[in-house]
């Protein structure tokens, strides 16, 4: 089969001839017809997130058809459309156990540290692949295994309410999900969704914002305080991870505020924590993946017409032009939200 796999960190994905994978008995091999292509794709190439070994195929928002089990696989039979669950989790630990397998003490990441979904099928563990309705594209599930299942554990780790003001930083590929599920979902008393590209806050307004904010027009802080009177956002969720907009979530959060960080780089942030976090007893939360029952309520969501993902995927290109969708994706080519490998 057809695999694109990162050979060196900094280089291209190249394009191999690869075996198809053996199942073992507790595995399901899947015929991938979707897998978007996230930005922390980019950081595993270029080394910011470290991968398990090389080569590796990236790609971890995976859907397809399940073409073969094995033996002792009871749960999902042949044939069954299914979305792929990226977080690899020994099931007995204690964080396992009580449903945080996103912590497990032997944690692995399809994609990452094994082989994932730039390829024309990826093998699973059986209780990794969830069930999709019929109706359900193959792009739109892709996406929901991580640029909307993050969005959603965002605004769960920051105990967003529907009395809160919610803030948003980035309206890419995960920004405008937490502005619909905050919408939708949630159903927050307000939502303001900052960004420096016009068509991406106009996009925000239509899922949802009610205020929109370009840094490049006017102070972010100060506008989030006036549209507060003063107060401040209840919950900040930073999608973009730059050191400026850590700082301007922290001065925008308000009293008792939660501070969400999901963005990544490798800027270094120093803060003074009396006049950050101390004085308003402001809490900062990390974001790293999601869980498997976020991942089901996302499909129960969307097949019941709650959440609609059909502006989300912007682009589409072929497997052996994977290197051009993540230029399109680095380069910002054409304001992408995302972009998805479709077979």
């Amino acid at each position: 089969m057809k695999a694109a796999r990162l050979h060196r960190v900094g280089e291209a994905l190249r394009l191999d001839l690869v075996e198809v994978p053996v199942v073992g008995p507790d595995e399901v091999l899947v015929k991938i017809h979707a897998s978007g292509i996230c930005h922390s794709d980019i950081n595993y190439r270029d080394g910011v997130g470290k991968v398990g070994r090389l080569p590796v195929t990236l790609g971890h928002e995976i859907a397809g058809v399940v073409t073969e089990k094995g033996e002792r696989v009871r749960e999902i039979g042949i044939g069954d459309r299914v979305v792929i669950h990226y977080v690899m989790s020994c099931g007995q630990c204690r964080y396992c156990k009580s449903d945080r397998e996103s912590y497990c003490e032997k944690y692995q990441m399809i994609g990452k540290d094994l082989d994932g979904g730039f390829a024309e099928y990826v093998k699973v563990p059986a209780s990794n692949a969830l069930r999709l309705p019929e109706t359900m594209a193959f792009d739109h599930a892709a996406i929901m295994g991580c640029a909307v299942s993050t969005a959603f554990h965002a605004l769960r780790r920051g105990r967003a309410r529907r009395e809160d003001t919610i803030a948003i930083y980035g309206a890419g590929g995960l920004g405008v999900h937490a502005v619909q599920l905050s919408s939708r979902i949630i159903e927050a008393s307000n939502i303001i969704a900052v960004d420096v590209v016009d068509e991406k806050l106009r996009h925000a307004k239509r899922l949802g914002a009610r205020d929109v904010v370009n840094p490049n027009q006017e102070d972010v802080v100060e506008r989030i305080r006036e549209i507060t009177d003063g107060l401040g956002a209840d919950v900040v969720i930073d999608f973009v991870g730059r050191k400026r907009t850590v700082e301007n979530a922290l001065a925008c959060a308000g009293k008792g505020g939660r501070v969400v960080l999901v963005g990544i780089s490798l800027e270094e942030l120093h803060i003074s924590p009396y006049s950050t976090i101390i004085g308003k007893e402001i809490e900062m939360v990390g974001v790293n993946d999601h869980l498997k029952s976020e991942l089901r309520q996302l499909i129960e969501f969307s097949s019941s017409g709650r959440i609609d993902l059909s502006t989300s995927v912007t682009n589409k290109v072929r497997l052996e032009d994977v290197n051009s969708g993540i230029q399109i994706l680095e380069g910002n080519i054409g304001n992408p939200l995302r972009i998805v490998v479709a077979q």
